[in-house]
């Protein structure tokens, strides 16, 4: 029943509704109260575990709010609440120390925690990963270590996690793959090892990625599956994975570093793709294969850096199409490439740094268009021609380095309008002309460095108008004049490098009152006394005038100058003595008085400069004694007191240096280990205390009056490469423990008083080279184990009382190369030649004279290719001259006297054109002496005490006693019936060669005839004997040669014209040239190594003019006029073989098999013919790609093979200065230093592999390979059964495949590193040419003489 409005209540009804009040008021409030009360136990629970949190920590002095007396912790330093629940702690930057309280995991409505920036330590608790809330977890810049464990993937809804800058260990959990709402994971700066998870490519929502400076070892492709990555760097890991092609996908990225690794392979051309990337860095990994030109799709490129690589070549034209890119870094690595044209559309660029390449061909002249350059880093390649005017534009450039170049040219003038330019470097290159004085407009200019050029004139004193300059390297030009004023306004001045120019005059004093910090003079031409001001600078460290005629004493106000570390005055005409002031320079690190006139004693005071770790005086006229005050330069490194007159003892303190096993910081330190007190008057005993020495690397105690035994404790000096006691009075045996310094390569104590035998130890020096102890009284056998020594050239044991023989085991020195045994009780036969595997095919000097040896001269011997000296007299040698010793063609020397020979003397022994001293007297020589050959110049004494021996140099007649039977009629008949026999065969054998001829040549052709060498066969003997021919007549020339004037050949090149330049090669630069009757023709202007005297040269051009082949380039004409020497040749239109091999230049096709094999068996012609085709034969030296002219039929020529000296006939070296080009060289060049015919033929053979591989002999693809050449790379590729791989896959064909491998043969003959072992150019381009396996070709090499006049014929 319903109350009707305005009706009042019943009692009862009043009652009830008044009860239900109470209980809805009552319910609510329980309700209320029970969430109160949840409220309070859960700000209690928060309070306790930030309490707990804060009692870990040493210092809460920033947490002094945080008290147990507070009602709720939502008003603490850093707690964030919402509705009372603490939500957010912010604690970062309070330098907080401590481990992490576990309870900080029962904050269970933290959403953010950051505790950033502190010092906290210890692991994280396992407690915190159960927060299960959070979003934001900042633990980064703190001591935290441990491993990220793997209940990490209960923070599912964690957005960030960064705990970078930690010592966090141990492989990075998989888990971290769970958080599926992570955008940025930042992990830098820590300790984890092993594989980045793949799942972190699965993390869809993943923005930031940065696990930089770790220990990663590898990078999974998966990572190209996370779609939002905008920032991604792993830089400075242990990463060796490949540059995935999966991370193209990336397409939102906008920076990827991966710097700082081991990343292989090729840069893939997926990168294209990614065209958000803005910031690409690939620093420092491994690299390699070209830049690919997707690179150009990156518009949005901003930093492109791929610096310390193995990048190669050649750098695509996209580059030009990064229209946004401010950076671009490719220095070092290994880019042959010229600089793209395209470079110049970079209008934003600002840093360009492309150093330490192998670039080459000019600079761009549209780099001049990039206006916003800044940074242009050039040095270190092989950059051309002059700096283009166009880069006067560059009108924002801070620093230009174009060091070590091939540039060319006068500095522009335009240079001095660049004035924001701080550095300028253009040292090492072929700048000429002066040094322009507009350089001193660079108002900011701080750093010029020109060294290293040509440049002349004297130096413009205008430079000091730079008021910035403060480092100055002038060195190495031909500057002249004096610099009296020159840079006396140079107020700013820090760095003066003037050494190796001509500069004159006396060092001025206003250099004493700049702030100098480097003065460098030396070699130069500076005279008169330095000034005293100098010596007053606050500045200076230091000071180098080595090499001029500086004179006068030194100032005792040298002691003023306190603050100098490094003084050089080396071969001057310093006098009067070493003032005691000198110990005043506390500093000093480094003094160099050597090569003066200073007298008197070596002041005490000197050793007051504790600091010095070089101390040279040698070659003065020092007097008196060592002072023992030397011992306290305790940081001594390097001591130099040679050439003087000190006496009296070495003291035992000189050692208290040498001992610092590191050598101090210092840019001073020269020498390490050098220890020199040879040429004095030093007596005494060798103190024991030089055992201390540990550091000591070369010890020269020579040329003294040094006595007693040699101290056991040098066995101590492990570090010892070099020893010299020789001429000194030491005496005892020598000590065993010599052969354990294994690093020793010399070891000389000739010329003393040494008793006992030869350790056997000494066969442990492993790495020596030469050993003398000659001129003592040393007994007993040689020792049979120094036969181990593979490394010995020279070994001296002469002058001795050492018996018995040669041990076999001798024969084992492979690389000796000076044998001297003389004056000793030796032996025996001389067996050791007789060894099977004996070698000694260095052996240059032999010396066994003065001893017992029995028997006859081995035949062997003549096995001693190299051998100059021969020397065995006085011995009891019997038996007779063996003729074999005529193949000793370099022998220089031969004395054979005072044994017990008999017979003949050998008219081969007269072959040897090079043999100055001959003697083979006090023999039981017969017969006739030879008067024939070399043998005609030999003096009586060379024959006497022969008794048996006759002939006009000794005047003794030879007459032939008759013991005929027969009348004097029957003799006459047998004369007349001989000789008519004789006429009658020599008339056939004439008809028969003359038939034979005319099946050879072509009968009609008389100049061929005329032009046919006259004895083909002696090539053949040649090459049987291994010698060089020896009757071949030079080919007729067409025409005499043209004599030019130098007006005309002014007239023709335009006065030398840059323009008409073709080529610039070792020998001179080449113009291209028309002469009047139409002809084009190539003219050389000689470089000053091939300048000699006037009549020497016509003679040699008139010798060289009839030097004709069709495989040669001809000299068609010369000009000689003062010092110019100019050579006229044929201008051969397809230019050289390297610029078609590279596909350089003009060369707009690639080379085809079948053209390369006939360049390969003309060149093998062509080169066969200047080492056997005539008399006197010629060695090219230096044979490689580009010294290979091809004509208009790729027909190829050699060329510049008339710049190598001419020869005799069998003399098998131009000159001890080798000539060639790196990578054609021999190896035995670098160990004999004479060219020979075997060198050309390794050149040769390495053309050959340039043709079959279509790569350069040297390169960066060769850095791991052993000798880091081609050579060594295809012998590794031979090896490892590659051996199709080594042939070049742009004309590789398979119907070609079987005489590409027959070449490759041919090749690997020709490299060969055993100069024996190669073929002789003959045999070499008949292997070529008939296309036969090497086995083969031998056979059909004597089986025909076809071939011959083919090889020789001019057309």
């Amino acid at each position: 029943m319903m109350t009707r409005p305005g009706q009042p209540l019943s009692p009862s009804r009043l009652m009830a509704s008044l009860l239900h009040c109470f209980l809805v008021t009552a319910l609510v409030l329980t309700f209320a109260g029970h969430i109160y009360l949840t409220l309070v136990e859960g700000e209690n629970s928060d309070k306790e575990a930030l309490l707990a949190f804060k009692d870990n920590m040493e210092n809460a002095e920033m947490l002094t709010d945080w008290v147990h007396s507070s009602s709720t912790p939502c008003d603490w330093t850093g707690v964030v609440c919402t509705h009372s629940v603490v939500t957010a702690l912010h604690l970062q930057g309070m330098q907080l120390k401590g481990t992490i309280s576990p309870l900080l995991g029962n904050v269970y409505g933290l959403q953010s925690l950051n505790l950033s920036h502190n010092n906290l330590s210890g692991e994280v608790p396992i407690t915190i990963y159960s927060l299960i809330n959070l979003e934001y977890l900042d633990l980064s810049q703190n001591l935290l270590l441990g491993k990220l464990l793997p209940q990490v993937g209960n923070l599912i809804h964690l957005k960030e996690l960064n705990l970078g800058f930690n010592s966090f260990s141990g492989n990075l959990a998989s888990q971290v793959s769970l958080m599926q709402d992570l955008e940025s994971l930042d992990l830098g700066s820590n300790s984890f090892s092993g594989h980045i998870p793949s799942g972190l490519g699965y993390l869809q929502k993943l923005q930031y990625l940065d696990l930089s400076s770790n220990s990663f070892t590898s990078m999974p492709p998966e990572l190209g599956q996370a779609p939002s990555l905008v920032t991604l760097d792993l830089s400075s890991n242990i990463i060796s994975s490949k540059f995935h092609p999966q991370l193209g996908n990336l397409t939102s990225l906008q920076s990827m570093d991966l710097s700082n690794n081991s990343i292989i392979g090729r840069i893939p051309a997926e990168i294209g793709k990614m065209r958000s990337l803005m910031i690409l860095i690939l620093n420092l990994n491994h690299l390699n294969g070209p830049i690919p030109a997707e690179i150009g799709q990156l518009k949005n490129m901003v930093n492109f850096a791929a610096s310390e690589n193995q990048l190669t070549g050649p750098l695509p034209d996209e580059l030009g199409e990064l229209h946004n890119v401010k950076k671009i870094d490719l220095a070092i690595n290994n880019i042959e490439s010229t600089l793209p044209e395209s470079l110049g559309n970079l209008k934003a660029l600002s840093i360009l740094s492309v150093g330490n390449n192998y670039l080459n061909g000019s600079i761009p002249y549209g780099l001049g268009n990039c206006t916003s350059l800044a940074t242009l880093m050039l040095s270190f390649n092989a950059l051309s021609g002059p700096i283009p005017d166009s880069l006067s534009n560059l009108q924002s450039i801070v620093a230009f380095s174009a060091e070590k170049n091939k540039l060319t040219g006068p500095l522009p003038t335009w240079l001095g309008s660049w004035k924001s330019a701080s550095n300028i470097l253009l040292g090492s290159n072929s700048f000429t002309g002066r040094l322009i004085p507009e350089l001193g407009n660079c108002t900011s200019l701080a750093s010029l460095s020109v060294e290293d050029n040509g440049l002349t004139g004297p130096i413009p004193s205008e430079l000091c108008n730079a008021k910035s300059l403060a480092s100055l390297s002038l060195q190495d030009n031909s500057f002249i004049g004096t610099i009296a004023d020159t840079f006396k306004s140079c107020m700013n001045l820090t760095e003066l490098h003037l050494d190796g120019n001509l500069l004159a005059g006396s060092v001025p004093a206003y250099l004493g009152q700049l702030p100098l910090v480097t003065i460098e003079l030396a070699s130069n031409n500076f005279t008169g006394s330095l000034p005293d001001e100098l010596w007053s600078s606050s500045t200076l460290l230091g000071f180098e005038a080595s090499n001029n005629y500086i004179m006068g004493e030194l100032s005792p106000l040298i002691g003023k100058l306190v603050s100098l570390q490094h003084l050089g005055l080396n071969a001057n005409q310093l006098d009067g003595v070493i003032p005691r002031e000198i110990g005043k320079l506390v500093n000093l690190q480094v003094l160099f008085l050597n090569g003066n006139r200073l007298q008197g004693s070596i002041p005490v005071e000197l050793f007051d400069c504790v600091q010095l770790t070089t101390l040279d005086l040698g070659f003065n006229q020092l007097s008196g004694p060592i002072p023992s005050q030397i011992g306290n330069l305790i940081n001594l490194e390097c001591l130099v007191l040679s050439h003087n007159n000190l006496s009296g003892l070495i003291p035992s303190e000189i050692c208290h240096g040498f001992q610092l096993a590191t050598i101090p910081i210092s840019s001073y330190v020269q020498h390490h280990g050098y220890f020199d007190l040879s040429w004095n008057s030093l007596s005494g005993s060798i103190p024991e205390a030089l055992g201390n020495c540990i550091v000591m690397v070369e010890l020269y105690l020579n040329q003294n009056q040094l006595n007693g035994t040699i101290p056991l404790d040098v066995v101590h000096l492990t570090n010892l490469t070099n020893v010299d006691m020789s001429n000194n009075l030491l005496s005892g045996d020598l000590p065993e423990v010599l052969g354990s310094l294994h690093k020793l390569q010399g070891l000389n104590l000739a010329y003393n008083r040494l008793t006992g035998i030869v350790p056997s130890a000494f066969g442990n020096l492993q790495s020596l080279v030469n050993l003398n102890i000659s001129s003592n009284r040393l007994v007993g056998p040689l020792p049979a184990e120094l036969g181990q020594l593979a490394s010995l050239q020279h070994l001296d044991l002469s002058q001795n009382m050492i018996t018995g023989n040669i041990p076999k085991e001798w024969g084992q020195m492979n690389k000796i190369i000076g044998l001297y045994l003389q004056e000793n009780r030796l032996n025996g036969e001389l067996e050791v030649f007789s060894v099977q595997g004996s070698v000694w095919q260095q052996m240059g000097v032999l010396n066994l004279s003065h001893n017992e040896f029995i028997g006859s001269i081995p035949a062997e011997i003549a096995n001693l290719s190299e051998l100059t000296s021969l020397d065995l007299h006085h011995n009891s040698l019997s038996g007779i001259i063996a003729p074999v010793l005529g193949l000793l063609s370099q022998l220089l020397s031969l004395d054979l006297s005072e044994n017990e020979l008999q017979g003949h003397v050998p008219l081969e022994i007269c072959s040897l054109n090079d043999l100055k001293a001959f003697n083979v007297s006090f023999n039981h020589l017969a017969g006739q002496i030879p008067s024939n050959g070399s043998c005609a110049r030999f003096h009586a004494g060379s024959w006497a005490a022969n008794k048996a021996l006759c002939g006009d140099i000794i005047h003794v007649d030879c007459y032939e006693e008759s013991t005929s039977l027969l009348s004097a009629g029957a003799i006459l008949g047998i004369t007349v019936g001989s000789t008519i026999a004789v006429l009658c065969l020599m008339f056939v054998l004439v008809r028969w060669r003359v038939m034979k001829q005319a099946v050879v040549l072509d009968p009609t052709d008389e100049k061929k005839m005329l032009n046919k060498p006259l004895e083909p066969n002696m090539c053949l003997l040649a090459s049987r004997m291994q010698k060089e021919p020896l009757s071949i007549n030079v080919a007729m020339f067409e025409r005499p040669l043209l004599r030019l004037t130098l007006a005309d050949i002014l007239r023709v090149t335009n006065n030398f014209c840059k323009a008409n330049i073709i080529g610039d090669g070792g020998f001179g630069t080449v113009y291209r040239a028309v002469l009047p009757d139409g002809r084009t023709v190539a003219i050389k202007k000689l470089g000053p190594a091939g300048m000699q005297g006037n009549r020497e040269f016509l003679a040699e051009m008139e010798t060289l003019g009839k030097v004709k082949h069709r495989n040669l380039v001809p000299l068609l004409g010369y000009c000689s006029f003062g010092d110019e020497k100019l050579l006229v040749y044929d201008y051969m239109v397809h230019g050289s073989l390297d610029l078609w091999l590279r596909n350089r230049a003009d060369a707009l096709e690639v080379l085809d098999w079948t053209k390369r094999f006939k360049i390969a068996s003309g060149a093998a012609r062509g080169l066969a013919f200047l080492h056997h085709g005539f008399i006197p034969h010629i060695i090219h030296r230096d044979m490689k790609a580009s010294n290979i002219l091809l004509d208009a039929e790729f027909e190829p020529k050699v060329a510049d093979f008339g710049l190598a000296r001419l020869i005799s006939a069998c003399e098998t070296h131009v000159s001890t200065d080798i000539a060639g080009t790196f990578g054609y060289i021999p190896p035995e060049y670098g160990q004999s230093w004479r060219s020979t015919t075997k060198g050309d033929v390794y050149s040769y053979g390495v053309i050959l592999l340039e043709l079959l591989t279509g790569k350069e002999p040297t390169g960066g693809d060769f850095k791991e390979v052993e000798g880091g050449n081609l050579v060594g790379w295809v012998r590794q590729m031979i090896k490892k059964g590659r051996v199709a791989d080594i042939l070049d896959p742009h004309i590789f064909d398979g119907n070609m495949r079987v005489k590409m491998l027959q070449v490759l043969q041919v090749a690997t003959l020709c490299t060969s590193d055993d100069p024996l072992r190669r073929p002789t150019m003959l045999q070499a381009w008949w292997h070529v040419y008939s296309r036969s396996s090497p086995k083969d070709s031998m056979q059909k090499l004597f089986a025909t003489q076809a071939w011959i006049a083919y090889l020789y014929s001019v057309e």
